[in-house]
């Protein structure tokens, strides 16, 4: 496996221990009515912050145990076919995540159309300050989700170019 197989494996791993635990915590506690409580926004950017972190920690750790299994000269090396790989899996990304991005936008402004018209509704479901962290997590995911399709299409396109 050259380093950059490597290095994309640390990627994903990271992201998706890190992400997908803070994901979870975030789901559990929208779940348990946590956006009409007023700590929500405070716990959430604390744990925000720690999963910042714990991915640069893990990244840090699990990439320094890449370049010691991985040869100078293999790490060097770059050819053509990872550069195609790279370029093609970040233009996939891109069109992904630009996707995702309307998405939550169009909801964001159904959701705020709604509200405005029945704001007595929504009062009931979110403190109106917990909808702006709703919102940042939910650009979070998509940017997430963007980069692990990123990551493991470029895995893909590295195996079959081989």
């Amino acid at each position: 496996m050259t380093f950059r197989e490597k290095h994309l494996w640390v990627a994903i791993i990271a992201g998706l221990a890190v992400w997908g635990a803070y994901g979870w915590k975030f789901t559990e506690r929208v779940l348990a009515g946590g956006l009409r409580q007023a700590d929500f926004a405070a716990d959430m950017g604390g744990l925000f912050v720690l999963g910042l972190i714990a991915v640069v920690v893990l990244e840090m750790g699990l990439t320094a145990l890449a370049r010691l299994t991985t040869s100078r000269d293999e790490r060097r090396a770059r050819d053509e076919r990872e550069g195609l790989a790279t370029l093609q899996a970040s233009h996939v990304s891109l069109m992904l995540l630009i996707g995702l991005l309307v998405t939550v936008a169009a909801v964001a402004y159904g959701v705020g159309f709604w509200g405005a018209a029945h704001p007595e509704r929504l009062a009931r479901w979110m403190i109106p300050g917990n909808g702006l962290v709703l919102a940042a997590n939910a650009v979070l995911g998509c940017i997430m989700l963007s980069e692990l399709a990123r990551w493991a299409l470029s895995l893909a396109l590295l195996k079959r170019g081989r």
